[in-house]
């Protein structure tokens, strides 16, 4: 069985299959991604995007398993997904998508929010069983995309990720939670 046959039954198993695919031709030559659209899920009011695409290629620094990307939020707006699996396309094979690891645009990701990137974490609500998703190579792992300001980042690199996720006010399904940085005082 393929890697992408393996994976899609993975997460229909796990997520379920009500679920729209986009594809995204890659800016850099390489495999599309697709980009998976779950709406309602894992409740009423939350979308949750998963790409497909990041573990087509490698990097020095996966030695265990390749990444995918999940991002679950309260919206109905897809450019939060989209933004996702831009990423993906611009940045595979450069950036590891590792825990922690910071992507930030000038602009807000989508119209609904000031936000304008993100950080990578633990998917949230998903055991470790349904994290990972064996191949028939590297395993492949999914890797939680968590929305954060532009002013958040030097809050986050000062203070790091552990002391950022549990801040009073931080809301890791809404895309319009106040702003932390505004919050601390240097």
């Amino acid at each position: 069985m393929k890697n992408v046959e393996l994976f899609l039954n993975h997460i229909e198993k796990v997520f379920g299959d009500n679920y729209q695919i986009k594809r995204i031709e890659s800016k850099d030559g390489g495999p599309p991604v697709h980009l998976f659209i779950y709406r309602d899920l894992p409740e009423t009011g939350l979308m949750t995007f998963i790409t497909y695409g990041l573990s087509e290629v490698d990097h020095s620094e996966w030695i265990n398993g390749k990444p995918e990307l999940i991002l679950t939020l309260e919206t109905n707006d897809l450019s939060w997904g989209y933004a996702m699996a831009g990423l993906v396309t611009e940045r595979r094979g450069i950036k590891r998508f590792s825990y922690g690891d910071l992507f930030t645009s000038d602009e807000p990701v989508s119209d609904d929010s000031e936000m304008a990137g993100f950080f990578v974490f633990s998917p949230s609500g998903l055991d470790k069983e349904s994290q990972k998703i064996v191949t028939e190579g590297k395993p492949i792992f999914l890797a939680g995309m968590y929305p954060i300001y532009r002013e958040e980042v030097q809050l986050y690199n000062q203070i790091g990720l552990k002391e950022f996720w549990f801040m009073e006010g931080f809301e890791l399904y809404n895309p319009r939670r106040k702003n932390l940085a505004s919050n601390k005082q240097d």
